[in-house]
């Protein structure tokens, strides 16, 4: 399309318990990153879930869309956020961080953290939920987090 602008390259989206960051350096620290979230009973409301992104190849003002949806978008997205992002030098890179309280998951299954630049769908994070087993072995090698 002419005139439009090339979308954000996506160094990293991640899912995590919580990010830090320290007030002198800006330096970001990730805390407790998962992909699977074990709950006793759904629905299941889960306290707090930090998604971290990381861009870099902006050009100029870029409008962004964070949301979690199921795997099949079969019901409205568990959570939505826009957001907007300005691109100085498209060598910069933009890290944002992002914060949920109270997600409610109506059922175990698939779900997705899908990032959007401009409407464009930039990327996508897996994120399962499973109802709770007790350990009968080894721990997992894929931590995760229990609601």
């Amino acid at each position: 399309m002419p005139g439009s602008r090339p979308t954000p390259d996506v160094l990293a989206l991640i899912v995590c318990d919580q990010i830090i960051t320290d007030r002198l350096t800006g330096k970001q620290s990730l805390i407790g990153m998962f992909s699977n979230v074990h709950a006793r009973g759904f629905p299941a409301t889960h306290a707090q879930l930090c998604v971290f992104v990381a861009l870099t190849d902006g050009h100029g003002e870029t409008d962004l869309l964070i949301r979690i949806v199921d795997s099949n978008d079969a019901r409205p997205p568990i959570v939505e956020g826009k957001g907007r992002v300005l691109f100085k030098d498209p060598r910069a890179i933009a890290n944002l961080a992002l914060q949920f309280h109270g997600l409610t998951f109506p059922e175990p299954g698939e779900y997705r953290v899908q990032l959007y630049a401009a409407g464009a769908l930039l990327r996508e994070a897996r994120l399962m939920l499973n109802v709770f087993q007790p350990p009968t072995g080894p721990r997992p090698q894929d931590p995760a987090t229990e609601i």
